[in-house]
């Protein structure tokens, strides 16, 4: 019996998770919707390239496929796009890519949607498909919505517009978890503010600790790339509700409490300077932060981006690093200047203590991107 044929629409490393998990069931294929064109993934080519990093890191592209051969000939194209538009752009630039992809689809096709959307946000999704393909959803193609947290390989619901048992999804091993889409994007919705607001009261009373000069019993080792990995589905959140739902309300709160902490981090590392009176040209700050270039959402990339702008307004010499940089051959640590290491992951802050080890004759001080934004 064939295998399903089965394509991811976005080279991105949670497309490529999926699809490390699905060649065993599936002809699988992964389109790279920048280059418009895709590429054949088996079990060799996987142990080749475990990662997508790796592939990447790696030879040139080879046996590329045109866009209009790959999809048409799909029978579960998965959606997978890679999101770097900045700020409130990235849910347009998600429809658009939606819209792009839909050009491409066959009667018949079960398209899967693995970005994650705000209450009712499929049904927009739903709407662009119908009216760019002609077909409707139900009865001449199927609609699942599927998301996936970030970097993560596996939905976190499972819903289905049309027959699921019609649809190839149940024998690539997908079982309904949720009574139907809507019910799907409210259960998404709510864990993710669930976390999110978790966070956000975190941050806040650790910040009014460290103003009132106090210690809270309470301390997370919670870091500012866990605290912005749903700011994505924070703004999908809010721009779905109507102004003035309490959903919308709180969506909104909670990104403006993840914003702050941005000021937060930022003015706690001008404090440093003052305190230990450094001089801008003797200070070098690296915000060490690995961060995954290929992850659907592009959140933690701006993030770390305003940080830099707003760290070069008080010292020139600021840097985002990856631990592996920091491990690596090259070096980073200047024995010429105050080094401030600003960790934003624990496996960062790991990689910055050794760091700090391994240079006991350089200055350095060490920021944890918690937060208590404890110093070291």
């Amino acid at each position: 019996m064939p295998k399903t044929k089965v394509a991811m629409y976005g080279l991105t490393s949670e497309g490529y998770g999926l699809a490390s998990g699905l060649v065993d069931r599936a002809q699988v294929t992964i389109v790279d919707e920048t280059l418009q064109m895709a590429m054949d993934v088996d079990q060799a080519f996987l142990k080749r390239n475990p990662r997508l990093d790796v592939l990447m890191a790696g030879e040139p592209l080879l046996n590329l496929k045109p866009l209009g051969q790959v999809l048409p000939e799909a029978q579960v194209v998965f959606f997978t796009p890679k999101l770097r538009r900045p700020s409130d752009e990235s849910l347009i630039e998600a429809t658009t890519k939606m819209r792009d992809l839909s050009k491409y689809l066959s009667k018949g096709v079960t398209l899967a949607n693995a970005l994650p959307t705000g209450p009712g946000g499929n049904s927009e999704n739903i709407m662009v498909v119908e009216k760019q393909t002609g077909l409707k959803v139900g009865s001449t193609l199927t609609y699942a919505y599927m998301p996936l947290k970030p970097q993560g390989s596996k939905p976190a619901v499972v819903a289905c517009a049309g027959a699921m048992e019609e649809s190839p999804l149940r024998g690539l091993g997908f079982v309904e978890n949720s009574q139907n889409i809507f019910s799907a994007e409210l259960e998404y919705a709510g864990a993710i503010l669930e976390t999110a607001i978790a966070s956000v009261t975190e941050i806040e009373l650790a910040r009014r600790a460290r103003e009132a000069k106090v210690t809270l019993q309470r301390s997370s080792d919670v870091h500012i790339a866990d605290f912005t990995e749903y700011l994505f589905e924070l703004k999908a959140i809010q721009a779905s509700e109507g102004t003035g739902e309490s959903v919308a309300y709180l969506a909104g709160a909670t990104q403006k409490g993840l914003e702050n902490y941005v000021r937060y981090l930022v003015d706690e590392t001008r404090e440093l300077l003052k305190e230990k009176e450094l001089k801008a040209s003797r200070t070098k700050i690296d915000l060490v932060w690995t961060l995954d270039k290929y992850e659907m959402r592009g959140e933690r990339h701006q993030v770390s981006e305003n940080i830099q702008s707003r760290l070069r307004d008080y010292v020139t010499d600021v840097n985002v690093i990856s631990a592996s940089e920091l491990k690596g051959g090259t070096e980073v640590i200047d024995p010429l200047k105050h080094n401030v290491l600003v960790a934003c992951t624990k496996e960062d802050e790991e990689a910055a203590r050794q760091a700090k080890k391994g240079h006991r004759s350089a200055e350095i001080t060490l920021v944890s991107a918690t937060p208590s934004l404890k110093r070291d």
